[in-house]
């Protein structure tokens, strides 16, 4: 019999998006599966739903309820910390593995013991599960998902900094898995997928990771997870100070520039104008950026101390805040 695989899902207060989310397990083949669900809501929707499903032969739920003290950081330490299985995957519970998908991440690490885990092309759709092909091709052009990387093993630094590596949907050694999550920093904001992936590549060395050509998982643009929630100053401080091998810190510059125009932008946007101030004159702030339109104004706000009437009106009036949007992570 073959080993058993655990899936972690954390959720709150989303019982169908969460079922959507379980489905897609318990159809894809190998058996056995484990899903253990770490459920942050405050009701009892969703143990409501989870005690009606009917299961299929060789899949188990283990249901975690609300904690005494809630928060992303800490629900993601304690799925992980249930877990027993030898390989185990994280899902968002408003996202998806696309119809074996999962059975193929399974494969791809299994097929290449050198690495520490596996992950595959990912499709986005939108809020009720149609496939958006421009923002797809998109998403794994950013993320370099595409034809040159596909099939080959990826040193773990390279898929982290680049966020090649998903917030979700992958497969992992557990035993690296679980010392990732129990390392993550107290303060992780709310870029805790990259705070783990860190962790991960701190802890894992020169390990690799195999990226599979095949599309194996759905990312859901899920209304609910505004700017106003975003914070990714954390996880800018926390990657200043994460020893990065000598290859990868050009990429770990690359990704503290786009941490610290984000953050400078979340606190303009809520009128936290000396907090923002101090980011721009930081160092990290990339300098062919102070030329550019958005540069000009975080500039403009830092040396003439806007009051946070005026730098919050950019943000007031775009609705989709696309002055704010500088990366993918989803909160």
């Amino acid at each position: 019999m073959p080993d058993p695989v655990s899936v972690c899902i954390p959720t709150f207060e989303r019982p169908q998006l969460l079922k959507a989310a379980i489905h897609s397990c318990v159809t894809q083949a190998y058996r056995p599966l484990r899903i253990i669900v770490g459920d942050d809501s405050r009701t009892t929707e969703t143990s409501e739903m989870l005690k009606a499903l009917a299961l299929p032969d060789g899949v188990s739920i283990e249901y975690l309820p609300r904690a005494a003290v809630a928060s992303q950081r800490d629900n993601i330490i304690r799925l992980f910390n249930h877990v027993t299985t030898p390989y185990v995957s994280l899902l968002h519970d408003d996202d998806m593995f696309t119809p074996g998908g999962m059975d193929l991440t399974i494969k791809a690490a299994y097929e290449s013991p050198s690495a520490i885990g596996a992950f595959g092309v990912q499709q986005i759709i939108d809020s009720s599960g149609a496939l958006l092909a421009a923002e797809t091709e998109q998403f794994n052009k950013t993320y370099l998902r595409t034809e040159e990387f596909l099939d080959r093993i990826h040193s773990v630094w390279f898929s982290v900094l680049s966020l090649q590596l998903p917030s979700n949907g992958f497969l992992l050694r557990t035993d690296l898995a679980k010392r990732a999550a129990t390392a993550l920093p107290a303060n992780p904001g709310s870029a805790v997928d990259v705070a783990f992936a860190l962790r991960l590549a701190e802890l894992s060395g020169d390990a690799s990771l195999f990226l599979t050509s095949s599309v194996t998982h759905r990312y859901r643009l899920t209304p609910g997870a505004e700017t106003e929630r975003l914070d990714h100053l954390p996880i800018y401080a926390f990657l200043r100070e994460v020893n990065v091998p000598a290859a990868y810190r050009d990429l770990q510059r690359q990704r503290l520039a786009i941490f610290l125009v984000a953050a400078i932008n979340e606190r303009l946007s809520r009128g936290d104008v000396k907090a923002a101030r101090e980011l721009v004159l930081s160092d990290d702030y990339p300098a062919a950026r102070r030329l550019q339109p958005m540069g000009i104004f975080h500039t403009a706000a830092a040396h003439l101390r806007l009051p946070p009437s005026i730098v919050r009106l950019p943000y007031a009036i775009s609705r989709k805040r696309r002055f704010a949007h500088q990366t993918a992570v989803k909160a």
